[in-house]
């Protein structure tokens, strides 16, 4: 939710040449399965020394092809004629960005944070790959591990309760989530 929107509003304000071709491989990154990164992002993180960190865990995320990409679209969007107003009321990029471009994208920014979150709460095998040390486990990983002792109903209990989060998250973004759905005209 930082970096992307960063970098959509980069790429939307101020396109460059190579604009399309950025744009191009982020799409064409989207097009392999995350199990194909997982090795060479094991050895990277590796040879950073980065394993067994909560950096392991959240820097190779921090940036989406798929939210860029629909940031950029999003911001397309907008009417160029409110950051020309903007601009000329003296507001600098960062203004712009902070005080027109986020708030009309609530609710894009909503359902990129419900993504995320679920992205990285449900995350197994790559925090399985990156986090070896048991203090280090998400809960998915401590779940998995709880299958080879625990009874089968102990083991539902476990995945029902570990679904309860990700439930209030998105009665948390739900309703910022709808108002872009349903009234598109307020922006």
């Amino acid at each position: 939710l930082v970096v992307n929107p960063l970098c959509a509003y980069a790429l939307s304000r101020h396109p460059m040449p190579i604009t399309a071709q950025i744009l191009l491989f982020l799409l064409a990154a989207m097009a392999f399965p995350a199990e194909v990164a997982m090795i060479p992002s094991f050895l990277l993180l590796k040879n950073l020394g980065l394993l067994n960190t909560f950096a392991a865990l959240v820097l190779p995320t921090a940036a989406s092809g798929f939210m860029i990409f629909l940031l950029k679209g999003f911001f397309d969007s907008l009417p160029k004629e409110v950051f020309e107003s903007a601009q000329m009321d003296g507001a600098g990029e960062w203004r712009m960005l902070a005080r027109i471009a986020l708030p009309l994208c609530k609710p894009v920014l909503g359902y990129m944070a419900l993504l995320a979150f679920m992205g990285a709460y449900g995350s197994f095998m790559f925090a399985f790959l990156v986090a070896q040390k048991q203090e280090m486990w998400t809960l998915m990983v401590f779940i998995f591990q709880m299958q080879g002792y625990a009874p089968k109903a102990v083991m539902m209990a476990a995945l029902t309760l570990a679904a309860v989060p990700t439930l209030f998250v998105f009665l948390a973004a739900q309703r910022t989530i709808m108002r872009g759905i349903i009234l598109p005209s307020e922006r």
